[in-house]
C-alpha cells in the first residue's frame, strides 16, 4: 500500500471536526428560533399583581407616582391576566394578547379592582431568542461539509486500494 498522505489522514479529518463542531455551535440556536414561537411563550411578558393587603403596606407612607387605571379601562387580554395573577399562588401571569398598557406596567401602575387597589408590573419580557436569518443553514452545511471531511480517509484508503488494484493489471 501507498505512503498515506498526512494530509488526508490527519488534517482534513481534524478540520472536518471543528468544522462539526461549529455547525453544531450555529444549527442548535438557529434551528431553535426559528421553532421559538411554537413551542415557548416568547414575547408574551408576565406581570405580577399584589394583593389588595400588600399594595397597602407597600404604599402606606408615601403616595406613588404610579399611572393609575381603573379594571375598565385595561384591554380583554390584560384584564385576563390580571384575574389570573390575583387567583395565582405566586401572583404572575402571561399576558397572551394586546398589551397597550405596557409602557406604564413596566414603571409600576395601581388598578383598581372590586373597590380595591393593586400594584401591578411587568416581571419578564420574556423576549424571543434572535438570530442571524442564516445562522441555521449554515450550520447545517458546516456540519454536513465536517461530516465529509471526517470520512475523507476511508474514502482516501479506497481510491488508493483501487489505484494499486488498477496498476497491478
Amino acid at each position: 500500500m501507498a505512503e498515506e498522505s498526512i494530509l488526508f489522514t490527519y488534517v482534513i479529518p481534524f478540520v472536518g471536526v471543528l468544522l462539526v463542531a461549529v455547525g453544531i455551535g450555529g444549527a442548535v440556536p438557529g434551528g431553535y428560533a426559528i421553532i421559538q414561537e411554537d413551542i415557548t411563550t416568547c414575547d408574551q411578558p408576565t406581570i405580577a399583581v399584589e394583593g389588595a393587603e400588600e399594595t397597602q403596606q407597600r404604599f402606606n407612607t408615601t403616595s406613588p407616582d404610579l399611572a393609575r387605571f381603573d379594571y375598565a379601562e385595561l384591554s380583554d387580554a390584560e384584564q385576563r391576566t390580571f384575574e389570573e395573577a390575583l387567583t395565582d399562588p405566586v401572583g404572575e401571569a402571561r399576558i397572551n394578547g394586546s398589551f397597550p398598557n405596557a409602557p406604564a406596567f413596566r414603571n409600576g401602575s395601581l388598578v383598581s379592582y372590586e373597590g380595591d387597589e393593586h400594584y401591578v408590573t411587568v416581571v419578564s419580557e420574556n423576549p424571543c431568542y434572535v438570530t442571524p436569518a442564516l445562522q441555521f443553514p449554515l450550520g447545517v452545511f458546516a456540519i454536513v461539509f465536517g461530516a465529509v471531511g471526517i470520512a475523507t480517509p476511508p474514502i482516501y484508503r479506497k481510491l488508493i486500494e483501487l489505484e494499486e488494484r488498477a496498476s497491478f493489471t
